[in-house]
């Protein structure tokens, strides 16, 4: 209920900002490269909120024709990679520059924040592993088709768009019951 009313609320926040900066393009005619620059701008800033939830809140967004580049600070390295797979898959993002960076703790020196993403990024790929494998025991050769990437627990799985409803909603099933998988998020092929 509370996720409910917060997502509510950042969408009204966001149509807000996009009626404000429609507003400011009107000395513009309609339909205008820098309207639908603007447009394809907010569109993967609400898909970043949709897929990210509050961790969107941190990722500023700037489109310049089909480019968008992202910048902004986050917790996790999850959530910096997955912000660029969400934006590319916006229609009408050509190419996405990443420019988001990950608050580095204060404790801890070089030494130990290297054995720490490494030992990330290994767990990353167990998990990623682990998933794919369910997927394809539980779905044969579509579980073949799925792209699956894993990242501190948060697992992407892309589908292709022959891929059905039913076998999409049984795939994400089978890897949130596997052992490490906090989040699924999906998203389209092109």
């Amino acid at each position: 209920m509370i996720r409910a009313a917060r997502s509510t609320a950042l969408l009204l926040l966001l149509l807000a900002a996009g009626a404000t900066l429609g507003g400011c393009a009107k000395s513009q005619p309609a339909g205008t490269k820098s309207e639908s620059t603007k447009a394809l701008g907010l569109r993967v800033k609400l898909e970043l909120l949709q897929k990210l939830g509050t961790d969107g809140l941190h990722v500023e967004v700037e489109a310049t024709g089909g480019k968008v580049a992202l910048a902004g600070e986050v917790k996790k390295r999850a959530t910096a990679e997955l912000a660029a797979e969400v934006a590319r898959q916006v229609e009408g993002v050509a190419s996405v520059d990443n420019r988001i960076r990950v608050a580095s703790s204060e404790s801890g020196d070089q030494v130990d924040r290297a054995l720490k993403e490494a030992e990330n990024e290994l767990a990353d790929a167990a998990l990623e592993t682990s998933v794919h494998l369910a997927l394809i025991d539980r779905l044969g050769s579509d579980g073949f088709r799925i792209g699956t990437d894993a990242a501190s627990g948060v697992v992407t799985l892309e589908f292709p768009k022959s891929i059905e409803p039913d076998r999409r909603r049984d795939a994400v099933a089978t890897a949130k019951r596997v052992q490490g998988v906090k989040k699924v998020v999906t998203l389209d092929k092109e």
